[in-house]
């Protein structure tokens, strides 16, 4: 009993010991800095756990061992400790993510008092009564100006030889709460990074729905010229993955294969978790990957727009069914669809069964490609990359390769050649094999054409799909090609409407020569997009390829059925040729900012649409919004037919521009025809994964936009700017 109360009162003499030994509080300008302990004692050969603890004054901050845009970690340059003693390396907490005011800086710094914890290893042969430990340290503080400091701040403990280390009762509860804020270096999270265009993304996964509960998300990068802080930060958190996108810093490190840094996350209940990752570069592999995560684990659809709750499963499909119907009757779908048709004509005389089947091969088709499209898209963005619907109409190389598909498809049906007639179904047999292919093959083809529109109905539903899970997405995307594919499965399992179509004749040659002209009209449409993306250079560069494919074809066409040195001269210089023509889709100057091209929002219409109208800045719309000035944005690209006609037809007549001033409406307009993040973040905002998006923000920043359909008319328009 008498050897108990002794250890208390040893105890407790010893605790008061270490609190007045402990050197005084250095006060600097503008902080406090003092070196601290978690215990009251030193044992030898256990571990010491020491801190600097660093109080800046409110409003002031330090700086992280993660560098921001500005500030310099504090440093202990020096140690003075007893013989034998040797300190660790400083365990840094997670600071917090600082913007600075009325600036895109961003500094990582510690707002409050914080413990920079160092371990001591302490020597088994320690001598002495007391243990001295001394650090050199240099800090800076920070608000408006940064101060630089430095000082001497001292330790003293007496040594326990035949004791336990005792938490001292001033400084433990510190150190617990500092060990839950360290970063967790074991665990079993998957960490990659993408570059793409001016964005650098970092996509964190787990197999175990470690972010089920986060709400916010930072990456610190351990070294500067990684990511720019500000102003573009777009984080998506999905129960088993984390997505981080940052626009890329001025001066951009290169050659990067690896980025190491630290995730930190924000809980529900407002606990900070962090773990230090180590992001290698993505791969085609690791971003299937990660979409494959999304679709088992993100199921989480309680962001900005939203549809989870607001609209049933069955509504939405419906919405993709109507949006696929009605893409039968855009421009560029419409000649694929007819040239089926007639292609069926032709062969009247064959059974219902094969009808049907060529019916079901050919919505195969569609719905496959559709499917593709929707996987790839989602495992983009599941990379973090800021991509939406018809994203591929985003890359020159691809409008350059369909112009070219389209120019050579003309010269098949205007007679140049008749071999790979098989690619559209004419002049095949529909009961052979090759009939079904080429009817899969329309449908792939359809798909591919129909990829710029977005339909009525469509917006909805796409938007919905691209917040769900892989299997809810693969399901609207599935009956968005059935809805498309729809009008040719009833005429083929309709045995009244095939009686109906026109007799085979003459006069279907003469239709297949005259629907090369749409074809035609087709590859200029897109050369003209073309040239807006990147200039008249990569426009020419693509004209080149089809004249060089263009000769390939006629001397293979006319090597074709010959043999002998001259026919396989011909068939050598076609290839040739087509290789050739094809080697101008990777030349610099299809890459978008090599040539004149990138500012096509300034006149996509021609010389008669003038309609004024600033260029799209979310910084703009809140600087007029806050003056109180209402904004008419239109989210368009030079590929999206649909929004071109709402310009000529609604956006660009006297009528409407009349009334945007009158009503003193400023007409923004952001073009989407290349990448471009800021316009993406807006689209998926409003839960809508392309254009065209019209958007009508009141001047009162206090009212939500409101959403106009995506067919206009002036009626529209005028009336909705009028209700402000």
């Amino acid at each position: 009993m008498r050897q108990g109360l002794v250890q208390k009162l040893l105890l407790l003499m010893l605790a008061v010991f270490s609190t007045v030994a402990s050197a005084e509080v250095f006060v600097g300008e503008e902080i406090e800095v003092e070196l601290v302990s978690e215990s009251a004692n030193v044992v030898p050969g256990e571990t010491l756990w020491t801190a600097v603890r660093l109080k800046p004054t409110e409003g002031w901050h330090t700086y992280s061992k993660w560098p921001g845009d500005s500030g310099d970690a504090t440093m202990i340059h020096e140690w003075q400790l007893p013989e034998g003693a040797s300190a660790g390396d400083i365990h840094w907490p997670v600071p917090s993510w600082l913007p600075f005011p009325g600036t895109d800086l961003v500094t990582f710094s510690y707002k409050e008092e914080v413990l920079l914890m160092v371990p001591i290893q302490v020597p088994a042969d320690l001598s002495g009564e007391q243990f001295n430990a001394t650090a050199h340290v240099e800090w800076q503080v920070c608000d408006l100006i940064c101060l630089i400091g430095d000082a001497e701040v001292s330790l003293t403990l007496p040594v326990d030889r035949a004791g336990e280390l005792q938490p001292n009762p001033q400084w433990a509860d510190a150190f617990a709460e500092t060990r839950e804020l360290l970063p967790v270096e074991e665990h079993k999270l998957d960490s990659m990074f993408a570059i793409a265009g001016d964005r650098v993304s970092f996509s964190v996964s787990s197999n175990e729905r470690e972010f089920d509960d986060v709400e916010e998300a930072w990456f610190f990068p351990e070294q500067r010229r990684i990511l720019s802080p500000g102003p573009l930060r777009d984080v998506t958190v999905y129960p088993g993955l984390v997505q981080i996108t940052h626009g890329q810093p001025r001066r951009m490190l290169t050659d990067l294969t690896e980025i190491g840094g630290m995730l930190a996350v924000q809980r529900s209940n407002g606990e900070i978790d962090g773990f230090v990752i180590n992001a290698t570069e993505s791969t085609p592999e690791g971003l299937a990957a990660l979409a494959t995560v999304a679709a088992e684990q993100s199921m989480d659809n309680s962001g900005p727009g939203s549809m989870a709750g607001d609209q049933s499963l069955l509504l939405i499909l419906a919405f993709a069914l109507m949006g696929g119907v009605i893409l039968n009757l855009m421009p560029c779908v419409f000649p694929v669809l007819s040239l089926k048709v007639v292609n069926l004509t032709s062969k009247a005389g064959a059974s219902t069964g094969t009808h049907r089947m060529h019916g079901v091969v050919y919505a195969a088709g569609i719905i496959v490609s559709f499917m593709i499209l929707a996987t790839i898209l989602l495992a983009l963005r599941a990379g973090g990359q800021a991509v939406g619907w018809a994203f591929q109409l985003q890359s020159p190389w691809f409008v350059g390769a369909l112009s070219l598909l389209f120019f050579v498809i003309g010269l098949n049906l205007s007679g140049v050649f008749e071999f790979g007639t098989r690619l559209m179904g004419l002049g095949s047999n529909l009961g052979t094999g090759n009939g079904y292919r080429s009817s899969f093959l329309t449908g792939v083809l359809a798909t591919v054409v129909a990829s710029p529109c977005t339909a009525p109905f469509m917006g909805a539903a796409l938007g919905f799909a691209l917040s769900q899970s892989w299997v809810v997405a693969m399901l609207v995307f599935g009956f968005l090609g059935l809805g498309m594919a729809l009008p040719f499965l009833i005429l083929t399992f309709v045995p009244g409407l095939m009686k109906r179509m026109p007799k085979p004749g003459p006069w279907m040659e003469t239709f297949k020569q005259f629907m090369a002209f749409p074809m035609y009209a087709a590859a200029l449409w897109l050369l003209w997009v073309l040239g807006l993306q990147v200039g008249v250079d990569g426009m020419t560069a693509v004209a080149s390829a089809g004249l060089m494919v263009a000769l390939a074809v006629w001397l293979l066409q006319k090597s074709a059925g010959h043999s002998g040195a001259k026919t396989w001269v011909g068939r050598v210089a076609g290839v040739a040729l087509i290789i050739g023509g094809l080697s101008f889709l990777w030349t610099p100057m299809l890459v978008p900012g090599n040539g004149a091209g990138g500012d096509t929002g300034i006149d996509m219409t021609g010389d008669d649409y003038m309609a004024e109208f600033e260029p799209f800045a979310s910084a703009r719309i809140d600087e007029l919004r806050a003056q109180g000035k209402p904004v008419l944005l239109n989210m368009t690209a030079a590929w999206c037919i649909t929004c071109l006609a709402n310009e000529r037809t609604t956006l660009g007549t006297e009528r409407v521009q009349q009334a945007l001033v009158d009503n003193g409406v400023t007409y923004m307009k952001g073009d989407w025809t290349n990448q471009d993040p800021e316009i993406t973040k807006v689209l998926d905002a409003f839960n809508r994964p392309s254009v065209p998006l019209y958007i009508l923000y009141p001047g009162d920043p206090a009212l939500e936009p409101v959403i106009l359909p995506q067919l206009l008319t002036p009626s529209i328009v005028i009336d909705a700017v009028a209700s402000l």
